[in-house]
């Protein structure tokens, strides 16, 4: 896949429609700064859908847009379209050729296209993920990617390695399904609070509901009253009616004749209006055959008049014909004269031609003739003069030879002296390091001591921290598990509360009554129950379906309950109802010991003192006979009732709603001492966090002397190595230097010969100079004699060949004026058949002109004549 031409039209500084075509190999874009180079690479960025501005230089996208000049206009779009080859199939589509294109408008408006077809962005991205070609691809490198390819985190090179791997675009799925997954997520969480709150609305329109039955049932009452009523107005207004018609009665014999006179006058109303009407479409008939006949005068008056002036114009163009066909017909006489005359003139003008061309080839044989010459003398002097060039660089080498070897034996004394004065320094200095090893040494020992305790400081400071953390560690345990009970005992207190708050348990009916709008309804029986868990369980057990009953003010409201149920509710299940008036609910029989275990309080107190009566607990579960009229209960719930029948656990299956509220409470009273038992535990992880905190900066503070102190070890080490190697140095640089010297002065010597054989190697070469010099003077005598007459002979060769050119041209422009009098001979030739086709045409067309008015006058004749009848008959 390679990039072969870029378009744009109207984006950033490309005002006009510029295309840049990009060959094989490399394409550099040069120029100065503010010409535009960075636009192009924008170009490319953008049309791939980079959608930041910051990425093209822009502040908004309508910034890439031309903006105008001071000569130019703005236009109000930008266009870029990206031609790539696909031939080895990188782009998953069955074109050799792709082309990317986008628009942008000044509205804000945006289009995208693949091959001159309209898509969206998705499929723009799509179609260049993971082949490298992209907004944010490796394909367009600025510095910034080079400094993620070049980075140590993996982070910053990872997204270039996904592209280069093909994996970006299974990436860029996954994370819009996860996506989509989160939405679904968050869809179901606002579903299940719709959920919520249609349920909150059922119960509000369940209430809705039986005030609408209630309103219904009185309304049709009240329509019943309303119907009675109208059917004793009907009955009074029939008896009203009978009257009136039989006063009418007398009156209906005197208009029957009113009628009859009526409808006569109707029927001779309609017969005139018939008549009219005929009369009317006669007219409208005439009236259309005069327009008719109108019409048809017109047209021929139109075509008269079109015959008579094609007939002028045709007689006018006939005589133009006659002086036309006699001019052309001289012309054509002239040309053929003219033609014959030019003829002639070519044939001498070929003649003379080719006298000046063979003139001219043996002008050309002889320059080249003068030009070998030239070239063998010039050939001779090049020889002449490198010779003499080699020679003299020969001897220049020399000279500089000489000089070189003379100058490198004075730098090797100086340095033969600078050297042995080194020599005596490093004498010197290897003194100085034997005398201060010692100092060094007794430094290093003193050092390593100090680390070595500062070691066994650390080693105690982890211990303490190690034991610090430990016991963090198990207070944060603590910590966690004591949250994790007091958040175990509020979801389960929060359970518990919520099916009492949705009054889970109870019946739908009981349900319904207490959310019915009354203020006789005190609540259920189990309200007003209290105590132990077991007990309340074994109680509920034994009462059974009465713990749901309702406890009522009085009689009036057991009358509206029993209303409410047989209409409202259509006897759906039950109710238990435990009116407070008109008798006295207390017990007949002498509390037993299960009253003394409860806890009563409310309205029902007295109910439940009355049922509860006799009764008495059994906490060992064995249920022996209580006695006649005494009731026992065990905590199984296991029970015999004052009347001796035995009842085992629990056979209606009551719900528990009082055992789950003992439950909450017992729950709640236990969540109260684990909150204590946490923050306890807080407090102590907060206490052993200070603690590891403050064994951790013991911890640092002694890595820290740790580290200062095998500085200074590492330091002083440091130090005596130094001096170590620096005397091993001086031993190296004394035993250089004496080698230095020893070959300092072998090399002086073979300067100093070097510098002898180049001076007689220089005055040997200066007499082949001198002779090379001489013979270089006669060579240029015989070059400027060649070059003479070389150019003599090129200037004839010169004027020949002008000459042969002009005569060329004089004879090409005869041929072509030849040519054209030919050519406008044939020309005139045609104009006179085409004058004799045009006369012809128009004979045909006076003649036709003839006929059509001698048609037209009669035609004429004829529609006067049928007008005058018509208009004759409209009038009538």
């Amino acid at each position: 896949m390679k990039l072969k031409a870029l378009r744009a039209h109207g984006f950033k500084s490309f005002a006009d429609s510029t295309e840049i075509d990009f060959h094989e190999g490399i394409t550099a874009v040069v120029g100065p700064n503010g010409c535009g180079k960075s636009n192009i690479s924008d170009a490319v960025r953008w049309v791939l859908g980079e959608q930041r501005p910051t990425a093209i230089r822009g502040a908004k996208m309508e910034e890439a847009i031309f903006q105008g000049t001071v000569n130019r206009r703005p236009v109000n779009r930008a266009s870029v379209s990206l031609l790539v080859s696909n031939e080895d199939g990188s782009l998953p589509v069955p074109f050799e050729e792709v082309e990317l294109g986008r628009t942008v408008y000044r509205d804000g408006g945006s289009d995208y296209s693949i091959n001159r077809t309209s898509c969206r962005l998705r499929d723009v991205l799509d179609l260049c993920r993971d082949t490298g070609l992209g907004a944010n691809a490796y394909a367009i490198i600025e510095n910034r990617m080079i400094d993620a390819i070049l980075s140590d985190r993996a982070e910053e090179r990872r997204g270039l390695f996904e592209e280069a791997a093909g994996i970006g675009k299974y990436k860029d799925r996954r994370k819009a399904a996860l996506r989509r997954l989160e939405r679904a997520e968050l869809d179901l969480q606002r579903l299940d609070d719709v959920i919520g709150e249609v349920e909150s609305k059922v119960r509000s329109l369940a209430r809705q509901k039986g005030k609408a039955q209630r309103y219904h049932t009185l309304r049709d009452r009240r329509l019943a009253v309303e119907v009675a009523v109208v059917r004793e107005d009907l009955d009074r207004l029939g008896s009203r009616l009978d009257q009136v018609e039989k006063e009418l009665a007398g009156d209906r014999e005197l208009g029957e004749g009113f009628v009859a006179q009526l409808r006569a006058a109707e029927a001779q109303h309609e017969t005139l209006r018939i008549r009219q009407v005929e009369l009317e479409q006669n007219r409208r008939e005439a009236a259309g055959k005069v327009d008719d006949i109108r019409q048809d005068l017109i047209r021929w008056e139109r075509d008269l008049a079109v015959a008579e002036e094609r007939a002028n114009y045709a007689g006018k163009r006939m005589s133009q014909i006659v002086g036309e066909r006699e001019d052309v017909r001289g012309r054509i006489e002239r040309l053929e004269k003219e033609v014959d005359k030019l003829k002639a003139t070519e044939r001498g003008m070929a003649t003379e031609l080719e006298g000046l061309k063979t003139e001219r080839g043996r002008r050309e044989d002889a320059a080249r003739e003068a030009r070998e010459i030239l070239e063998a003398v010039r050939e001779k002097l090049g020889a002449s003069e490198s010779r003499l060039r080699d020679l003299t660089r020969k001897q220049a080498h020399l000279e500089g030879e000489a000089a070189s070897a003379d100058a490198q034996a004075a730098e090797l004394t100086r340095n033969l002296e600078r050297v042995q004065g080194e020599m005596d320094e490093a004498s010197h200095a290897l003194s100085d390091v034997e005398t201060q090893g010692d100092l060094f040494t007794d430094e290093v020992a003193r050092h390593q001591e100090i680390v070595e305790e500062q070691k066994a400081a650390l080693e105690a400071a982890k211990e303490r921290s190690r034991e610090a953390r430990a016991f963090l560690e198990e207070a944060r345990k603590s910590e966690a598990a004591a949250s994790d009970r007091v958040t175990n005992l509020q979801t389960r207190i929060d359970a518990l509360e919520g099916m009492a708050r949705s009054q889970e348990g109870l019946e739908p009916a009981v349900k319904a009554a207490l959310a019915l709008d009354d203020s006789g309804i005190l609540g259920t029986l189990g309200d007003s129950l209290t105590g132990e868990p077991d007990v309340i369980r074994a109680v509920e057990s034994y009462l059974g379906p009465l713990i749901q009953g309702l406890v009522v003010k009085d009689g009036s409201v057991v009358r509206r309950l029993e209303e409410w149920h047989r209409t409202e509710w259509k006897n759906r299940g039950g109710l238990i109802l435990f009116p407070l008036d008109g008798w006295s609910p207390e017990a007949s029989q002498p509390g037993g010991s299960l009253l003394k275990a409860l806890k009563l309080r409310g309205k029902g107190a007295q109910w439940l003192r009355r049922l509860l009566a006799g009764v008495g607990l059994d906490r060992e579960g064995t249920l022996s006979d209580g006695g006649p009229g005494v009731g026992l209960l065990s905590l199984s719930g296991n029970a015999v009732d004052r009347e001796g029948v035995v009842r085992i656990g629990n056979p209606l299956g009551s719900s528990g709603i009082l055992e789950r509220r003992e439950q909450a409470k017992a729950l709640r009273e236990e969540m109260d001492g684990e909150e204590e038992e946490a923050e306890v535990a807080r407090r102590a992880r907060e206490a052993a966090e200070t603690a590891a905190e403050e064994c951790e900066a013991a911890l640092d503070e002694t890595w820290q002397n740790l580290r200062q102190a095998e500085d200074s070890y590492r330091s002083a080490s440091a130090q005596v190595q130094a001096q170590k190697d620096r005397r091993i140095n001086l031993d190296r640089h004394q035993e250089e230097l004496a080698r230095q010297i020893e070959g300092t002065r072998a090399a002086k010597a073979r300067a100093e010969e070097r510098q002898r054989t180049a001076l007689e190697d220089r005055e040997l070469l200066q007499e082949e100079v001198d002779r090379l010099r001489e013979e270089e003077a006669f060579s240029r005598q015989e070059v400027a004699q060649a070059r003479t007459a070389w150019e003599a002979a090129r200037d004839r060769e010169t004027e020949l060949a002008l000459e042969v050119t002009r005569k060329e041209g004089d004879l090409g422009r005869l041929i072509e004026r030849l040519t054209d009098m030919e050519a406008a001979s044939e020309e005139a030739s045609e104009r006179l058949e085409a004058l004799a086709r045009e006369e012809a045409e128009l004979e045909a067309e006076v003649e036709a002109a003839r006929a059509t008015k001698e048609e037209g006058a009669a035609a004429t004749e004829v529609l006067f004549g049928l007008r005058d009848e018509a208009e004759a008959s409209l009038r009538q």
